[in-house]
């Protein structure tokens, strides 16, 4: 499959590469190259689709990637991302990704993790014959086998060197509890992965470790806006130039969302977290919830545990147990 390629900076040489995956929201995953002095800094790679395999190797090949000698960064572990490593970089190739995001992925897989996802659902009062579709859409799959590639794991601060360039690792914490951006300070060029996106609202993780997720996201916006980035090259959809406008809606978006999720516990108290969440005014085609696909309705019932995680742990609401486990919700006022 020929690539669809754009050279969307010069010097350094940047270029996106849309490699294909039908999902609920987007057609393709945003690949870039960057080149400088004979270095080769790959971004991602995309979804494991044969499709998505053609597009990216024919655009490598037609932008003349050594890919013995390039170096691969993952923004994080997702499928979208992470998914073509096996079949793009080479074995012994130089791979960096994120060690919160290497450590969560590897915590995720765990028969500890699954029935602390069963107990968290069933606490919010999922029905029961629901709880173990939930909890296993919430382990993340391991894309790559890190044994066969020179792997470095990425922290908040390190430096990646491309010819005369060198990019600053920054953790972002929020849609994944690792996720990472790199940011060229010269050109101020962010290469923001699934930070901020126009095409949709990126969803925020249900941490491993209970830790807020949203707002390490509210704090992840506020690290990049002090960056005064100038160009951010994001993961899904056109690039546009109006992204400091994005950042404000995105974070107006979920305050929207947590005061209708307010609002509601208000007018009737005592429900349940399942119950509020499907009462939250989702931006999904469907009237009925049952009608939702069940990843979708997986991500929406997520993401509403988190939006009541930060109510409460913001002091906003309170969550009470009535001795069967369940948790019903009421204002704090």
């Amino acid at each position: 499959m020929s690539a669809v390629i754009e050279q969307v900076f010069s010097d350094p040489d940047i270029y996106k590469i849309e490699v294909p995956f039908e999902n609920l929201s987007t057609s393709a995953t945003n690949c870039y190259v960057m080149k400088d002095g004979g270095d080769v800094l790959v971004v991602d790679t995309g979804a494991p689709t044969d499709e998505g395999a053609a597009a990216l190797s024919d655009a490598l090949d037609q932008l003349e990637v050594d890919r013995d000698h390039a170096t691969w960064f993952l923004t994080h572990l997702h499928m979208d991302h992470a998914g073509l490593v096996d079949q793009v970089v080479p074995h012994g190739g130089f791979l960096l990704y994120g060690a919160t995001e290497a450590a969560t992925v590897r915590a995720t897989r765990t028969g500890m993790f699954l029935d602390s996802l069963r107990r968290e659902y069933r606490r919010q009062g999922v029905p029961i014959g629901s709880l173990s579709v939930a909890a296993r859409l919430g382990i993340e799959v391991q894309m790559f086998d890190p044994d066969r590639l020179r792997s470095c794991l990425m922290r908040d601060g390190d430096k990646v060197t491309v010819g005369r360039y060198t990019l600053r690792v920054i953790e972002t914490p929020g849609h994944t509890a690792g996720h990472l951006v790199l940011y060229e300070p010269s050109n101020g060029i962010l290469f923001g992965g699934d930070h901020a996106l126009f095409v949709i609202s990126p969803s925020i993780a249900l941490f491993p470790d209970q830790k807020d997720g949203l707002q390490a996201y509210f704090d992840s916006m506020q690290k990049v806006h002090d960056l005064h980035v100038k160009h951010l090259l994001h993961s899904h959809g056109p690039i546009r130039d109006d992204f400091e406008d994005r950042f404000t809606w995105l974070v107006e978006h979920h305050r929207k969302r947590l005061d209708e999720a307010i609002g509601i516990i208000e007018r009737i108290p005592h429900l349940t977290g399942y119950k509020i969440i499907r009462t939250l005014k989702w931006n999904v085609p469907f009237d009925d919830w049952d009608d939702v696909p069940i990843m979708q309705r997986y991500i929406m019932l997520t993401q509403g545990v988190v939006y009541l995680n930060h109510l409460v742990s913001t002091g906003r609401i309170v969550a009470k147990d009535y001795g069967d486990g369940i948790l019903l919700y009421e204002s704090a006022r």
